[in-house]
C-alpha cells in the first residue's frame, strides 16, 4: 500500500489514504528529521541533535531507538517504506515524491525549466498549494526552527517566481493589491517597487508609478545615502516614455503565516451601563462611506476612574472576532510621573507580540515604528492603547494603513488626535444615576433595594465613578453588620477631614472614597498599601513585597490578601500584585505624608537589595565562574524573565533618584544576560542608566566600563556609528585613568566597528595601537588577538602573504599559552589560504572540540562563531550538507543574541554553500536577506558579497545589475572582488 508524508504543515502520514498515528511530538520530530533527508542516511548523533538540541537527555540514544522502533511499526503496512540502519546512520527508504517537501522542490524546479509561462504558473500553483501551514507545526527544536526558516525562504522564492510568471501572463490587476501591501512593508526594496511600478503602469496609472519611483528615490537617499539601481532607473525612463514594449519582471512576496497576538486583559466583572458608548464604538466597525478612508482611531476620554479602560476592554472582548489577526494591548501609564512607558518600549513589546524576535527589533524609535507599521499592513488588528497622556506618546503606535483599528483611552481630550489623525472622540461622563445604582446592586445585592435613598447617597458620594463605586461596594460587602446609612455617614466624615483637591473636581470625590477604604484598613495593611505605591514596576511578587515592607513572606502575602479583598490591589499572573494607576498615585501620596523619608528610602533600599541579590544569584547559576556553582538554570532563567521588567525599572529609577551604586551594580550584573538575548530596549535603557549613575557618582572607571558595554550593544545591533561614538568616550576615560589594559580592549573594539564600516585603514590603525599596548603590557594573548585582526585586514585588502605571516605569529603565541580555543580559530583562518585539504580537516577537528566546550558552557555567542568557522572548513572539504546545517544553527543563535553584523555574514556564507550544492533559489533568498540586513547596518562589504551572490544565481541579464553593484562596492572598499575567502 502507498504511503504519503507531509511536513509542510503538521507532520503527518497516510497509508492508502488513511491517517497513521505517529505518536507524541518527540517521535514525530524523529520522523521529520528523516523525511527531510528521505533516502539519505542520518547519523545517530545528528538525529539526536536535531530532535533534542541542547536538551538531549542522558540516554538519548536509547530513547531514539525506541522512537524508531515505534515508527517502524506504525509504517509497517506500507510495503514501499522502511527505516533502515546503514553504515552512515538511519535512512527512511521511500520515494521522495511521496513527501510534500520534495514534491514541492521538484515542482518548483520543473516550473523554472518550463517551456511556457502557463505551464510554469500551473506548476508553481501546485507547488504552493502543497503548503498547509507552518512547516513541522507543533514541533519545536532548534534544528527544526532553522529548517523552518530555510523552507520559508524557499517558499518565498517560489512565490516570487509565481508572481513573475503571473505578471508576464498579464495578470497584473489581480496582483496589484498584494504588490501595494508588499511595498508598504518593504519601502526600500527596489525589486518590489519595480514590480509595483510596472503593475500600476499596466493598469493605466502612470502618474502613480512615477510617484512610487520618486518615493523610493527620496527614501534611499535619506536612509541609505544611495540612488536607485540601474534596473529601477531604466524602468522609470521607459514608463515616462510610455515604452510599448514593457514586459513583466519581479513579483512581490506574500505574507507567510503571521503571529496572531491576543493581549487583551481579562474582561471586566459586573460591567454595567454604557449602552450608548458601546453602540458608538460598534459604529467604528461600519464600512466607510463613499471615498472616505476607514476610521482607524477611536479616542475614549474622560476623568480618572470614570471607566475608560473597563469600557475599552469590555468592547474589545465583544468584537474580538472582527479582528482575526489579533489584538495588541499596552498600558502606557501616561499619568505616572515616575515611570510612564516609553514609546520605544511599547513598540518593542508590540513587535515581540507580532513574532519579531528581540534581536531583530531595530534599536531606534523611528525604525521600530516603521517596522511596526510594516507588520500591521494588510492585517485586521485591534490595538488598545490604555492611559495615554499625549499625542506624542500615541502617534508612533498608530498603524500606517486603515485595515486595523486603534482605541486610545486618556484623561486628556488629545485634540491633536482628532485634528491631525481623524480620531473619533467618545467622551465618558459620570455614570447616570440609574446605572450607578445598577452597578451597586450587582456588587452588593438586595441591600440597595432595602435602602434605595441611602444607596443613591452612596453613589453620589462616590461621584458615580465606577472605580470608586467598586471600592465602596467591596467595603460594604465586607461589613454586612453595618448599614449602608452608617457607611455613608462615615464617608462624609472622611471627606470633611480630607485635604481635598480643587473644589468641584470629581477626582476629589474619588480621593475621598480611597481615603474611606484606606481608613478602614488595619494599620499593618495600610502600611503595606502605602509602600506599594513606591514600587517602580507594574507588579510585585510576594518575595519582593516582603523585602519592600521588611516583613516575612507569609505575613506579606496575608496583608496583600487584605488589600485584594478591599479592591485596592489586584492579583495578576503568577501570584503577582498590581494597582490601578490612580491608587498607585494615592498610595505614594500617603507614603510621602505618613512615612518619614528615611523609612521610605530604607524600604526601597531593601527592595533594591533583594533585586540585586536575586540577579547575582541567578546570573551565578546561569554563568558560573567555576565548577562549584550550584542552582537550577531553568529556575534562575525563569526568575530573571519574570522580574526582568522590574529589574529594568528599578535600575532606571535608582539611577535617577540617588541609588547610583545599585544601578551600576545591577546593570553590570544583568549585562551578560541582556546582551545575550534580552530585549534591546531594556538592555540599552539599563546600560545607559549605569552610565548616568556612574557620571553622577564621579566614578570614571564604572562609567568607562558601562560605556564599553553600551558600545557593545550598539555594535551587536549594527548601530555602528553610535557604537563608535560611545567607544571613543570609553577610550578617552581609560586613557585618562591609565587603565592601559582596558584602553587596549577599547582600541580593539573601536577597530572592529571601523572594520564593519569598511574603513580598513582606520581599523588597522586601532588594531596596531592595541597590539603595541598589549606588547608593552606583556600580554601575549592580547598581542595574538590584535595580530589576528590585523591579518584579517590584510586578507581583506588582498595581502595574503602578510596575513599569513601575522597568523603564524599569532599561532605561535596561542600555542605557547596553551590556548587551544584560539589555536583552533587561527588554524581555521590559515586553512582558508591553504590549498591542502588536510589543513581544513585539521582545523575542523579542533573546532569540533571547541564546539563541545562552548555548548557545555552554555555560551551561545561563542557557539555561533565556532559553528560559522566549522562550516567554512566543512565547505572547503566538500561537506556541504553539514556546513549548511551548522550555518543554519549559527543563524538561529545570532538572531537570538542580536548579533546582526555576524548574521549578515553568516547569511552570505550559507548562500555560497547552497549555491555550491546546486540550490540556487534558496541561495538567492539567503543573499537577499543578507543584502537587506547589510544595508540596514551599513556593512558595505557584506552588501557587496550579497550582490555578488545574487548575481551568481541569476542569468546574465538578471544578474548584471547586482554584479555591477558588487564591483562598484568592492572598488570603493579597495577590496579585490574575490569574496571566496570570506574573511
Amino acid at each position: 500500500m502507498t504511503a504519503e508524508f507531509g511536513v509542510l504543515g503538521a507532520v503527518e502520514a497516510t497509508i492508502a489514504g488513511r491517517p497513521v498515528g505517529l505518536g507524541h511530538a518527540r517521535q514525530r520530530s524523529v520522523l521529520a528529521a528523516l523525511l527531510v533527508e528521505t533516502g539519505r542516511p542520518v547519523p545517530v548523533d545528528t538525529l539526536i541533535n536535531r530532535v533534542w538540541g541542547e536538551q538531549a537527555p542522558q540516554r538519548a540514544d536509547g530513547a531514539l531507538y525506541s522512537y524508531l522502533s515505534r515508527l517502524r511499526r506504525a509504517l509497517a503496512d506500507a510495503g514501499d517504506v522502511g527505516i533502515e540502519r546503514r553504515p552512515g546512520g538511519y535512512v527512511l527508504t521511500a520515494d521522495p515524491q511521496t513527501v510534500d517537501l520534495h514534491r514541492f522542490r521538484r515542482l518548483v524546479a520543473q516550473a523554472r525549466d518550463a517551456e511556457s509561462d502557463r505551464s510554469a504558473a500551473d506548476l508553481l500553483t501546485q507547488a504552493l498549494g502543497l503548503w498547509r501551514g507552518e512547516p513541522f507545526a507543533g514541533l519545536d527544536t532548534p534544528w527544526l526552527e532553522a529548517v523552518r526558516r530555510s523552507l520559508a525562504s524557499e517558499r518565498f522564492a517560489a512565490e516570487l517566481d509565481h508572481n513573475d510568471v503571473l505578471l508576464r501572463l498579464g495578470r497584473h490587476t489581480e496582483l496589484l493589491p498584494s504588490l501595494s501591501a508588499a511595498v508598504a512593508r518593504h519601502p526600500l526594496d527596489e525589486r518590489l517597487t519595480e514590480q509595483l511600478m510596472l503593475a500600476l503602469y499596466r493598469c493605466g496609472r502612470q502618474a502613480d508609478a512615477d510617484e512610487q519611483y520618486r518615493r523610493i528615490r527620496h527614501s534611499l537617499a535619506d536612509e541609505l545615502g544611495s540612488d536607485p539601481g540601474a534596473g529601477l532607473r531604466r524602468l522609470h525612463e521607459r514608463i515616462l516614455a510610455a515604452d510599448p514594449t514593457l514586459t513583466a519582471a519581479s513579483p512581490a512576496p506574500l505574507p507567510a503565516g503571521p503571529t496572531v497576538p491576543a493581549q487583551l486583559p481579562a474582561d471586566v466583572r459586573a460591567f454595567t451601563g454604557r449602552v450608548g458608548e458601546l453602540a458608538a464604538l460598534d459604529r467604528a466597525l461600519a464600512p466607510a462611506d463613499g471615498d472616505e478612508p476607514p476610521l482607524t482611531v477611536v479616542l475614549l476620554s474622560g476623568t480618572a476612574g470614570v471607566g475608560k479602560s473597563a469600557l475599552a476592554v469590555r468592547w474589545a472582548h465583544r468584537v474580538r472576532e472582527a479582528f482575526p489577526d489579533g489584538q495588541l494591548y499596552v498600558n502606557l501609564r501616561g499619568y505616572d510621573t515616575e515611570q510612564p512607558v516609553a514609546v520605544g518600549d511599547a513598540l518593542a513589546g508590540f513587535l515581540t507580540a507580532l513574532g519579531i524576535g528581540g534581536p531583530e527589533i531595530p534599536p531606534g524609535v523611528e525604525e521600530r515604528a516603521a517596522r511596526y507599521r510594516s507588520e500591521l499592513t494588510g492585517r485586521r488588528m485591534l490595538v488598545l492603547l490604555d492611559n495615554a497622556s499625549s499625542v506624542e506618546q500615541v502617534r508612533p503606535l498608530l498603524p500606517g494603513a486603515g485595515s486595523s483599528l486603534v482605541v486610545v483611552t486618556s484623561r486628556d481630550a488629545l485634540p491633536g488626535m482628532v485634528a491631525i489623525h481623524g480620531a473619533e472622540r467618545i467622551n465618558l461622563d459620570l455614570l447616570p444615576p440609574d446605572d450607578a445604582l445598577a452597578l451597586l446592586r450587582r456588587l452588593i445585592g438586595e441591600r440597595v433595594d432595602r435602602e434605595p435613598a441611602v444607596a443613591e447617597d452612596l453613589a453620589a458620594a462616590c461621584a458615580r465613578l465606577p472605580l470608586a463605586l467598586r471600592i465602596a461596594a467591596e467595603l460594604a460587602a465586607a461589613r454586612t453588620d453595618v448599614s449602608l446609612a452608617e457607611l455613608v455617614e462615615e464617608l462624609r466624615d472622611h471627606r470633611v477631614r480630607l485635604d481635598l483637591l480643587d473644589a468641584g473636581d470629581p477626582r476629589a470625590e474619588v480621593r475621598a472614597v480611597f481615603s474611606w477604604s484606606y481608613q478602614n484598613l488595619p494599620a499593618d495593611a495600610a502600611r503595606v498599601f502605602r509602600l506599594l505605591g513606591l514600587h517602580p514596576g507594574d507588579t510585585v511578587h510576594v518575595e519582593a513585597l516582603a523585602a519592600l515592607t521588611g516583613l516575612g513572606a507569609g505575613e506579606a502575602r496575608r496583608l496583600a490578601g487584605v488589600l485584594v479583598r478591599a479592591s485596592l490591589v489586584h492579583v495578576g499572573r503568577g501570584g503577582r500584585y498590581g494597582m490601578h494607576d490612580l491608587l498607585r498615585a494615592y498610595a505614594a501620596e500617603l507614603a510621602a505624608g505618613h512615612d518619614p523619608e528615611p523609612d521610605r528610602r530604607a524600604a526601597l533600599t531593601r527592595l533594591f537589595d533583594h533585586y540585586l541579590a536575586g540577579a547575582v544569584a541567578a546570573m551565578g547559576t546561569l554563568y558560573p565562574d567555576d565548577a562549584t556553582a550550584g542552582g537550577d538554570p531553568e529556575t534562575a532563567r525563569g526568575w530573571i524573565e519574570a522580574e526582568r521588567p522590574n529589574l529594568a525599572a528599578a535600575c532606571t529609577y535608582g539611577a535617577a533618584h540617588g541609588w547610583h551604586r545599585f544601578a551600576i551594580d545591577l546593570a553590570r550584573t544583568m549585562f551578560r544576560y541582556l546582551d545575550a538575548g534580552g530585549p534591546v530596549a531594556e538592555a540599552v535603557a539599563v546600560t545607559a542608566s549605569a552610565v548616568s549613575a556612574a557620571r553622577a557618582l564621579g566614578d570614571r572607571e564604572a562609567q568607562a566600563r558601562a560605556l564599553s558595554d553600551l558600545g557593545r550593544l550598539h555594535r551587536r545591533q549594527g548601530n555602528l556609528h553610535e557604537a563608535a561614538r560611545i567607544y571613543r568616550q570609553a577610550l578617552a576615560l581609560y586613557a585618562d585613568l591609565g587603565e592601559h589594559a582596558d584602553e587596549a580592549v577599547a582600541l580593539r573594539n573601536l577597530g572592529s566597528v571601523h572594520w564593519r564600516l569598511g574603513d580598513y585603514r582606520q581599523a588597522a590603525e586601532h588594531y596596531r595601537q592595541a597590539w603595541s599596548s598589549y606588547r608593552r603590557l606583556g600580554d601575549d594573548a592580547g598581542q595574538a588577538d590584535a595580530s589576528v585582526r590585523l591579518a584579517l585586514v590584510d586578507a581583506r585588502l588582498g595581502d595574503q602573504a602578510q596575513a599569513t605571516e601575522r597568523l603564524r605569529a599569532a599561532l605561535e603565541l596561542v600555542t605557547r599559552l596553551g590556548d587551544w580555543f584560539s589555536e583552533a580559530y587561527v588554524l581555521s583562518l590559515l586553512a582558508r589560504f591553504s590549498a591542502q585539504p588536510a589543513d581544513a580537516e585539521r582545523a575542523a577537528a579542533r573546532l569540533e572540540l571547541n564546539l563541545d566546550s562552548v555548548r557545555q558552557a552554555g555560551d551561545r555567542t561563542a557557539e555561533a562563531y565556532v559553528l560559522t568557522d566549522l562550516a567554512a572548513m566543512q565547505a572547503r572539504g566538500g561537506r556541504l550538507g553539514e556546513a549548511a546545517d551548522h550555518l543554519r544553527r549559527a543563524l538561529l543563535l545570532l538572531r537570538r543574541i542580536g548579533d546582526r553584523a555576524s548574521e549578515a555574514e553568516a547569511l552570505n556564507d550559507l548562500g555560497r554553500v547552497l549555491r555550491a550544492a546546486g540550490e540556487a533559489g534558496e541561495a538567492r533568498a539567503q543573499h537577499e536577506q543578507a543584502l537587506t540586513l547589510a544595508r540596514e547596518i551599513g556593512d558595505r562589504y557584506e552588501q557587496a558579497r550579497a550582490h555578488d551572490g545574487v548575481a551568481a544565481t541569476l542569468d546574465d541579464a538578471g544578474g548584471r545589475p547586482h554584479r555591477d553593484l558588487a564591483r562598484r562596492l568592492f572598488a570603493e572598499l579597495a577590496v579585490p572582488a574575490a569574496p571566496d575567502l570570506a574573511v
